[in-house]
């Protein structure tokens, strides 16, 4: 589904990715993985439409997805959720999931707008209850969920998401990954950025481990949940010690 190959990309004359390529199978659940200032985001970025690559190829269904602008990445196909969230704080959570079918009301489907929007009421309850409420207001976990809503509004078939456990409580990010991990039983694809490798592994398929804005390792999730590297730099102590027992 996506194919990426050789991608390089950055900030002006600061060059962040180094020849990236990763690919993503339809119905995969796929994790990039690394430490903050790894080029995690860059990525998802560069994928979006928001930077533009400086070199290396984005295919998404065999077509170029490279070099056109984020609305047309997003009648593509691919919607991201950014990392912060990023909801518009002074707008109603109403007002938000609209914004998100912005292109499905611009080629008039209305209908299909109205479909979404029950499946993401479906998903995440709390959102019809908190329609009218400004955005801001919500909860970390709720912002989180308004901003998934948001980007699932647009009916993607290849879903990107940029550290959504960021600043969430345990219990809060074990029920977003599991809702995450669901939807490839609606026929979404998933590409996962994270900082909290153990969690991301533990619903991925695979996953690829990103440092210094290169890949270093990539494997099943199994295999990099074992690998001993992985364990020292992303999982801690506490999992590298009962993984050797």
């Amino acid at each position: 589904m996506l194919r990426v190959r050789n991608l390089e990309a950055g900030y002006n004359k600061l060059r962040v990715l180094r020849g990236i390529s990763i690919h993503v199978g339809a119905g995969e659940i796929v994790t990039v993985i690394g430490a903050n200032g790894a080029g995690k985001s860059t990525f998802l970025n560069t994928v979006a439409g928001l930077l533009q690559p400086l070199s290396g190829e984005i295919e998404f269904d065999d077509q170029p997805l490279g070099r056109i602008s984020p609305f047309n990445v997003v009648a593509r196909g691919c919607a991201l959720v950014p990392e912060g969230r990023l909801v518009f704080a002074p707008l109603s959570v109403a007002e938000n999931l609209t914004l998100g079918a912005y292109h499905q009301y611009r080629r008039r489907r209305k209908a299909l707008a109205e479909q979404q929007l029950e499946r993401v009421y479906a998903l995440f309850p709390v959102l019809r209850e908190r329609r009218s409420q400004l955005a801001g207001t919500l909860s970390g976990g709720e912002q989180q969920m308004l901003a998934i809503g948001r980007a699932l509004m647009a009916g993607p078939r290849l879903l990107m998401l940029d550290e959504p456990s960021m600043g969430l409580a345990p219990l809060i990010v074990k029920s977003i990954l599991e809702t995450i991990a669901g939807l490839r039983k609606d026929g979404v694809t998933i590409l996962l950025v994270e900082q909290n490798s153990k969690a991301a592994l533990g619903i991925a398929d695979r996953g690829y481990v990103m440092e210094t804005g290169s890949i270093v390792l990539e494997g099943t999730a199994e295999e990099l949940l074992n690998n001993n590297e992985v364990q020292r730099a992303y999982l801690g102590k506490e999992y590298q010690s009962i993984a050797e027992r």
